[in-house]
């Protein structure tokens, strides 16, 4: 047996088959998040051939003039992943990661889970699993035929038939030749929603995107010259995803979104995806109308779950009373969020 938490983990990726693990979980998508004060790690364990691994984003503090650690999963999803049927070898290594967390320092984690991996199957009584909401993802395994009729809503249809008519197209550009109309448009729709600080991204994290992750296309769709909605779609193995996206507000009663979704469905079941997740909503409301809207693309839903680790109670409270009397105009905000004392 060893076990540890180290800075590069790719290698140990190898061992994985492709589907125990996705493009969340490599190096280079943890790094895209990784700032002056979070650094991307993972813990791994292994026994022989069996494997387990969880990759997240470090934070080091300094709190009473003694060091700690916290961390986190990147933006998207992420918590462990293994190679193993073995539930006692789960066991172990969740009892090994939450052994080196206290002897380096972590005072709390915070753990966001993979929907298409059921990856919370794979924790313990060490982590507190929260359910979160419904996701949506597209079963790409049947013809395209089958999909169109069994799977996308009648209509649902009818609105992409009409956004064809009208002359609506849709390209893949892997070059991301198109990424300046994709920034204008994402950065046009989270104003629009009133979106938190942590949905926007700066130019640099795009072009890091377009060189770290080959796996990967802008999906556009056009009237004429004009891009009128365009998201980022990323893959691995039979894992697809719709990564973020925007629309122009004023082009939105053409339905481009519809097109944009069934035309990025089609690319990637061309590259041999088998589920393409779509996410959910907004919140995590059943009524949720962003979640009503991937519904119309499929009947399969997917649990996302969020997990919360404490290796330092002590310590937590102390930095809990401290944020809370600094910052009472946040309470409310925050009340809820683990890590709270981040912000």
């Amino acid at each position: 047996m060893n076990c540890g938490i180290v800075a590069s983990w790719n290698e140990l990726l190898a061992d994985f088959p492709a589907g125990c693990r996705d493009i969340y979980f490599t190096e280079e998508y943890v790094g895209l998040y990784a700032t002056e004060t979070e650094q991307a790690a993972a813990f791994y364990y292994r026994e022989d051939k069996q494997l387990f691994l969880m990759p997240f984003l470090r934070r080091s503090f300094v709190a009473h003039n003694e060091k700690f650690y916290d961390f986190e999963s990147a933006y998207g999803y992420g918590g462990p992943i293994t190679n193993s049927k073995d539930r006692q070898f789960h066991n172990r290594a969740m009892a090994a990661f939450v052994d080196v967390c206290r002897r380096e320092g972590y005072v709390a984690g915070f753990v966001r889970f993979h929907p298409l991996l059921d990856n919370d199957l794979l924790s313990n009584e060490s982590i507190e699993i929260i359910p979160d909401r419904n996701t949506v993802a597209i079963d790409l395994r049947p013809s395209l035929d089958d999909i169109w009729m069994t799977q996308i809503h009648t209509k649902n249809r009818n609105v992409i038939k009409k956004a064809i008519g009208s002359g609506l197209t849709f390209e893949a550009d892997y070059a991301f030749d198109r990424l300046s109309d994709f920034c204008r448009l994402y950065n046009a729709t989270m104003e629009k929603l009133g979106a938190e600080e942590f949905y926007y991204f700066s130019p640099e994290y795009f072009e890091t995107f377009k060189q770290r992750i080959p796996n990967s296309f802008i999906g556009v769709v056009k009237h004429g010259d004009k891009v009128l909605a365009a998201a980022i779609f990323m893959w691995e193995g039979p894992w697809g995803h719709y990564h973020l996206s925007g629309s122009d507000k004023e082009a939105l009663k053409m339905c481009p979104n519809n097109l944009l979704l069934w035309g990025a469905a089609k690319e990637l079941k061309a590259k041999g995806v088998e589920l393409f997740h779509l996410g959910g909503g907004t919140d995590s409301s059943a009524d949720n109308s962003l979640l009503g809207f991937k519904k119309k693309f499929s009947h399969t839903l997917c649990r996302f779950s969020i997990g919360k680790m404490i290796f330092n109670r002590q310590v937590l409270d102390r930095l809990y009373a401290e944020w809370e009397k600094k910052n009472p105009q946040k309470t409310v905000r925050y009340k809820h969020f683990l890590l709270k004392y981040k912000y």
